[in-house]
Formats: structure tokens, C-alpha cells, sequence
């Protein structure tokens, strides 16, 4: 019986030796990947990062990307085009979906480039004139291997251009504000964060932009936040969250407030509004306030009737 209790203890111990040896060799070969194959996971910087246009059907525009080689050898890279959306502000990408911006764009079908060199790339929006009026989106990927290509082993690496498209006509200019609070009602401290999202109705992206007024009790400004201040676009049928905070507190808050969002988005440049209600009590201010609330209604009554008591004793006849 002992002697099969050691032989388990010894067993015990070499797989314990075993498992602290293979998380070495795991961190070793983490580390091996980051250091010696650093361009797996940059082999390609692209400019600019996305392209915006607003054209009339039969339009030709031409311009220009930015490729840069990263790696240490000289690379051939290939684009491909796939059409993209937005579900809750989180672009998806759907590859193999036909979208006709893959055939108004002209472009090298592949670039030579050197180790670190920098090319640019010409290219040429034909605009059909049968286009369909509204916005059309897609993401040029530039890769390491052409669409299929490439070998069972290899590593693809790609990096894309995002190209948002107007096209002029029978624009339909449509949204909503589906979501405005703040993380709750009452507040005890600073920051405070106010999430805005909106519903775009239109068939083209638009870019909503505006602020949140907070206002006191007798309605005076205390501050504006600003909503999209990075000019975000959202694409038609989407809908995008944007975060507004209140992270300086002011002299002085406390109470009730109202928040009172303001948007516009559009060429006709629609107003949206919605406001509600909330309260600020921070510790150290609701303290003091509690405080004095104490003082004054307890401590000060207390006192003077103290003091009362102590003249009308002191002043009063005494009795013989």
C-alpha cells in the first residue's frame, strides 16, 4: 500500500514538472512570434483611412492611396473590395457580396514594393450615369496575396481603406434618437456619462452632431458636452452610440438638473431634441449641507433656548 501511495506522489510530481515545463515553452514560443515576426502583424500601413466622396451620376474623380511596406523584404500587394455595414456602431464586413463601387473604381491590380518604401497609388472613380441615388460603401483591402491566392501555411496579412460614396438624386434624409440617459438618476460624484444613440432612416450616411446643455433648477446653463465631436458618420438603416461626459465638477453641484440633447444631421440639417431630469449629491457637499441643516434646525434652537433660560434665570427676582 505505501508503496503504491509513492509511486502515485511520484507520478503526481512529474506531471506537475511536465505542465510548469510546457507553460514555459508556451511563453517561449509567444515570445519567439511577437520578436522575430514583427511584420506579421503590420506588413502593410495604408492612407489615407477612408475616402469621401459626394458625387453627381457620370462624375470621374481621380486620386490617390499611400502604401508603405513594413517588412524587412520586398512584398507584392494585391486589393480587394467588400462591402461593409454597421450593427450598433461595429462595422461588418461581408466578403464575396457583388457591390457595384468594386466596379466604378479603377486601380493597379498589383504593387512592388522595396523594404520600408513608400508608394503612391492612382486611382479613378468612374460614377455611371445610371447610378442609384444614395450612399454606397465598401473597404479596399490591400494584402499580401491576391483574392484566393496564397499558400496553405502562409500568413495573409491585409490593412483597408474605408471608401464612403454619395451619390446625389432622390436622397431620402431620415433619423431618430433612440437612446438618451445617463448611467442612472441620482449621482453622488463626478464623472457623470451620458450615452446618445441615433437611428439613421436615411438611404446615405449622415453625421450627427450637437451637445447636451445641463441646466440647474431655474434653468441656467451650467455646461454643454459636445455629441460626436469627431464627426463619426452612420451608414443608412444603422444606428450608432455616442458617449458624452461630465468629468469636471464645478464650484458648486447640487440638486436636481435637466439634460437637453440637441442634434442636427443632414444637407438639411434636421433637429432632433430630447431632455430629462436628474440629481447631483456629492459626499462632501451633502455632507456640509446635512451639516449645517443639523446646526441650524437642531443645535441653533437648542442654544437659544439654553440661553433663554440662563437670562430669565439670571434677571429674575429671587424669592426671599
Amino acid at each position: 500500500m505505501r508503496t503504491q501511495l509513492r509511486t502515485v506522489a511520484r507520478l503526481t510530481e512529474a506531471g506537475k514538472g511536465i505542465k510548469q515545463q510546457f507553460k514555459i515553452f508556451a511563453v517561449l514560443a509567444i515570445a519567439v512570434t511577437v520578436f522575430l515576426f514583427p511584420q506579421f502583424s503590420k506588413a502593410i500601413t495604408v492612407g489615407p483611412a477612408k475616402i469621401e466622396y459626394s458625387v453627381d451620376p457620370g462624375a470621374v474623380l481621380n486620386g490617390t492611396l499611400i502604401l508603405i511596406n513594413n517588412t524587412a523584404s520586398e512584398q507584392t500587394f494585391y486589393p480587394t473590395f467588400e462591402k461593409f455595414t454597421e450593427v450598433h456602431g461595429e462595422k461588418q464586413f461581408w466578403p464575396g457580396e457583388p457591390i457595384a463601387l468594386t466596379n466604378w473604381l479603377e486601380m493597379p491590380e498589383s504593387v512592388h514594393l522595396n523594404s520600408g518604401e513608400k508608394k503612391e497609388i492612382p486611382f479613378v472613380l468612374r460614377v455611371p450615369e445610371n447610378a442609384p441615388p444614395g450612399g454606397h460603401f465598401a473597404v479596399i483591402w490591400w494584402g499580401n496575396a491576391p483574392v484566393g491566392g496564397g499558400n496553405g501555411a502562409s500568413i495573409v496579412t491585409r490593412a483597408g481603406i474605408l471608401v464612403y460614396l454619395r451619390v446625389s438624386g432622390d436622397i431620402k434624409e431620415d433619423g431618430r434618437i433612440t437612446r438618451f440617459t445617463a448611467d442612472r438618476k441620482f449621482f453622488f460624484g463626478f464623472p457623470i456619462t451620458f450615452g446618445t444613440s441615433f437611428k439613421n432612416d436615411s438611404n446615405v450616411y449622415v453625421k450627427p452632431s450637437g451637445g447636451i446643455k445641463i441646466k440647474n433648477l431655474i434653468g441656467k446653463e451650467i455646461i454643454t458636452l459636445p455629441v460626436n465631436e469627431n464627426g463619426l458618420q452612420v451608414l443608412p438603416e444603422s444606428d450608432k452610440g455616442f458617449q458624452s461626459k461630465w468629468a469636471t465638477k464645478t464650484k458648486f453641484a447640487f440638486g436636481p438638473y435637466r439634460a437637453e440633447l440637441d442634434l442636427v444631421f443632414g444637407d438639411s440639417q434636421k433637429k432632433l431634441h430630447q431632455s430629462f431630469w436628474f440629481a447631483v449629491f456629492p459626499y462632501k457637499t451633502t455632507g456640509a449641507i446635512i451639516l449645517i441643516l443639523i446646526t441650524l434646525l437642531i443645535i441653533v434652537p437648542f442654544a437659544i433656548r439654553r440661553y433663554n433660560r440662563w437670562i430669565i434665570k439670571k434677571y429674575s427676582p429671587k424669592a426671599s
